[in-house]
């Protein structure tokens, strides 16, 4: 008997020892899956740190002297005695390609230039027009760029009084092949007078060190006057850019109204569960508006507020968010609407996991530490409480907000085509959405997987011998609970992807838009490199999986026993009705067949009196 009690306990501590490491394995496990988003992040944004001075609103000139190749075989340009100046260079747009430049002619002693340092400062606002002007265009400023410096600012060897100067076979292949078509529009509009005279530039023939530059395709564009642009284009100055009622991030109009549909069924959906879990609250406002349930009725306020700009978006998508007929113009200057549904997205993506989590916090606390709770609930406490609560989830996520309003950097903007919520840019979306929303989730389910590793042994919620249950109202909290971190996760792995992505985005669609800004040419511009970057399947999985949470909450306000009482009252209103329209209809048919059988009976006597006669 001694015996076997020992092995009991051996055998009980065997198994103790074997459920802490796997409840540990389990938390370890749970922290994994939460950092992966931040892994994926980081992971993307190394893979596309080539894109990241990439923006729809496009850098410009000066960030694209700075990465000329070093590689001057490619370079033309042409050398003579006539080194009459020598100055001191003093600019910033042509700073790094003359010292390259530099290195590639003389290669020893100072850099100094042929041109005054007054003229220096009346080429660099040239420079700053000419940049304003060729913005949209990178093919051509960057292939520019180095004839630009080199024209404004030639090379001087002082000591021994040599110069080294743009060719004029560069300056033809400028304005006759990869920039001929703007080198027409800046004719057109007055900007001739900043472009140099080919003419009048010395001949690279005659020059051991000229090296033409070999531009591929410089003939494969279309005349400006003569462009055709793609159906979701519109010809602007002579320019075809996108329209921002018609273009479609997706490969097929199919894909982009399941985007669409999806979205407009799903946010009815929760507009229709979130009107009646108000209309219940309205209705048990003594029970629900008490602490904490009443971060529930939080979380339902902040789901409305958000289906309804959804569905207001879906009214008139292209009216609220287009400013212009051009994509690139609305890009610059959001509509007040798009900047309004960007506050309204941001601010509740933050507020509803800070409802959650603190409601977790609270449950948390209560099972855990319920003698605590009591005591806190006997003295009061709990107001002083709920009201930190909810200050800290209105004020904090405050701050992003006021930054993306602000900051023209962080604005907030369209980001898929077609347009709904605008969202801020890749980097900050993160930091201050993706990021604190997987922190609160990990936390908050970890505090959830500690409640039911501590209720294991009293309730039946998880063991079916036992002496404690969960009430009705727990279980449905942590429905709740459970919903929203189904939603929460799968929307952290999505928005993190997005994130992580974007800088990738924008300057594929940025490629993009300048492969066809001077016309389309079939099988030249490939919209497949931008249209696999965000899936449209997996925003209307998202917009789906939305309405699990006013589902889950009208489900924690909703009394089922009441709901039962008040259909069966429906149900035997309904048979009232339907045996008074029977008794009804029966009493019409009586009152209709008298006149039928007197009728008849009026026939027949008059048929035998004709009888008789």
């Amino acid at each position: 008997m001694c015996c076997w009690n020992r092995n009991i306990k051996k055998n009980y501590a065997i198994g103790k020892k074997i459920e802490n490491i796997a409840f540990i394995v389990t938390i370890v496990i749970v922290l994994g899956l939460f950092t992966l988003p931040i892994i994926i992040y980081y992971t993307s944004r190394y893979h596309t740190d080539t894109f990241n001075n990439a923006s729809i609103n496009y850098t410009g000139f000066h960030s694209n002297i700075s990465g000329i190749s070093q590689n001057f075989t490619r370079l033309s340009w042409s050398q003579d005695n006539d080194a009459s100046e020598c100055h001191e260079y003093i600019g910033t747009a042509c700073k790094n390609f003359l010292h390259q430049w530099f290195q590639c002619t003389i290669g020893e002693g100072e850099l100094n230039i042929g041109v005054s340092q007054q003229e220096q400062n009346q080429h660099e606002q040239t420079i700053g027009s000419l940049n304003n002007y060729l913005e949209y265009y990178k093919q051509c400023q960057q292939q520019s760029s180095a004839f630009i410096c080199q024209y404004f600012f030639p090379l001087a060897d002082c000591s021994t009084g040599k110069s080294y100067k743009a060719t004029k076979e560069y300056c033809l292949l400028m304005s006759i092949g990869v920039c001929s078509d703007l080198w027409t529009l800046a004719n057109n509009f007055s900007y001739g007078s900043l472009l140099p005279d080919c003419s009048t530039l010395p001949n690279a023939s005659n020059n051991s060190y000229s090296v033409i530059i070999p531009i591929e395709g410089m003939d494969d564009t279309n005349g400006t006057d003569g462009i055709v642009c793609r159906e979701d284009f519109v010809k602007i100055d002579l320019i075809c850019e996108p329209r921002c009622d018609s273009f479609e991030q997706t490969s097929s109009h199919l894909e982009s109204q399941l985007l669409i549909y999806s979205e407009v069924i799903a946010t009815s959906i929760a507009l229709t569960f979130c009107i009646v879990a108000i209309i219940v609250v309205i209705k048990e406002y003594k029970i629900l508006l008490a602490y904490p349930s009443v971060l529930v009725v939080f979380q339902v306020i902040d789901m409305t507020v958000l289906v309804i700009v959804l569905i207001i978006t879906a009214i008139d998508r292209y009216g609220l968010y287009c400013g212009s007929v051009s994509l690139l113009e609305t890009l610059k200057h959001p509509s007040f609407f798009c900047k309004f549904s960007g506050a309204v997205s941001h601010y509740v993506y933050i507020n509803m996991p800070l409802w959650w989590f603190f409601h977790v916090a609270i449950f948390f606390h209560k099972v855990l530490f319920p003698f605590q709770a009591n005591r806190f609930e006997k003295l009061g406490h709990n107001k002083y409480i709920f009201a930190t609560v909810t200050t800290l989830s209105i004020l904090l996520p405050l701050p992003a907000i006021i930054i993306c309003l602000s900051v023209d950097k962080f604005k907030y903007n369209i980001n898929r085509f077609p347009p709904t919520l605008c969202g801020s840019n890749g980097a900050m979306w993160f930091y201050s959405i993706t990021l604190p929303m997987d922190v609160l989730f990990a936390a908050g389910v970890i505090m959830l997987i500690i409640v039911l590793w501590t209720m294991r042994n009293k309730t039946t919620f998880l063991k079916k011998r036992s002496h404690t249950k969960l009430s009705t109202a727990e279980k449905k909290i942590l429905l709740v609970f459970t919903y929203f971190i189904i939603f929460g996760v799968f929307n952290i792995a999505r928005q993190s992807y997005i994130d992580a992505g974007s800088e990738k985005f924008e300057a594929t669609l940025e490629e993009y838009f300048e492969c066809e800004a001077l016309g389309h040419i079939p099988g030249k511009c490939d919209r497949g490199t931008f249209d696999k970057i965000r899936s449209p399947y997996m925003g209307a999985v998202a917009y789906i999986l939305m309405n699990l949470i006013p589902l889950s909450i009208l489900n924690f306000i909703l009394k089922w026993s009441s709901v039962k009482s008040a259909g069966n009252k429906a149900v035997n209103l309904i048979k009232r009705c339907f045996s008074f329209l029977h008794r009804e209809i029966a009493f019409v048919t009586s009152c209709e067949s008298v006149p039928d059988e007197l009728s008849s009976k009026s026939d027949r006597s008059t048929n035998s009196q004709n009888s008789a006669v």
